[in-house]
């Protein structure tokens, strides 16, 4: 009896259900305003935040400056056992690390040059990732007991994570064989694909190269 209660407790139910209630009533709830410029300005005197409650904002979707759906969806994807603090504190040591580069180029630079240097860390890691982003993926697709690895397009979310997964086993692979820290790989990484180079592109382009020859099995798709 012991072992069969022990069997059933290891087994996981997953509920295929939709979820039929929320702890936000929508008569009476709605949705925050996650936009610096929208909250600067005054409610209209029709509008219903007038006299209704507002859901609570999502932890990535604070409207303050020093938060960024992108950055903070970069610290969790280098997230390792756990130590959320940890990677947090690597990604934006890595932003510190730009700012102090651009800086330190946009000071050595003649005023036309100037122009062409962005200093926002945020804009150039955007960028950097931006230009990582895959076109096409492969899947195993299985066809008379043979698995075949066809290309896929990709959607833009998914895309983006890809680009920073890449990024992210590049950066750990390099501070593992003793080159430098995480962050300074991650720093010099963000900082070569915001202009096109680095080793994530490369991969990126790697990738492509392999979509482009296992095109031939494109019609295994359906």
């Amino acid at each position: 009896m012991t072992t069969k209660l022990a069997r059933i407790a290891q087994k996981r139910w997953i509920s295929s259900t939709t979820s039929t209630s929320n702890m936000y009533d929508p008569r009476v709830f709605r949705e925050p305003v996650t936009d610096i410029q929208e909250l600067r300005k005054p409610l209209d005197v029709d509008d219903e935040r007038n006299f209704l409650f507002v859901k609570a904002m999502k932890s990535d979707a604070t409207p303050v400056f020093y938060r960024d759906h992108v950055i903070d969806k970069l610290i969790r994807v280098c997230t390792k056992d756990g130590e959320k603090e940890t990677s947090r504190r690597n990604v934006h040591s890595a932003l510190e690390i730009i700012k102090r580069r651009q800086y330190k180029a946009w000071a050595k630079a003649s005023d036309e040059e100037k122009k062409n240097i962005e200093l926002d860390p945020f804009v150039v890691a955007k960028k950097g990732i931006k230009n990582c982003h895959p076109l096409m993926k492969l899947q195993g697709v299985t066809r008379g007991g043979t698995t075949y690895q066809v290309p896929f397009p990709i959607e833009e979310p998914e895309a983006e994570f890809r680009a920073m997964k890449m990024m992210r086993d590049i950066c750990r692979v390099r501070s593992k064989h003793g080159e430098t820290h995480f962050k300074d790989i991650l720093a010099t990484e963000l900082l070569a694909a915001s202009q096109n180079e680095g080793s994530t592109i490369s991969a990126k382009q790697e990738l492509h190269k392999t979509c482009e020859a296992n095109r031939a099995y494109a019609h295994y798709r359906a």
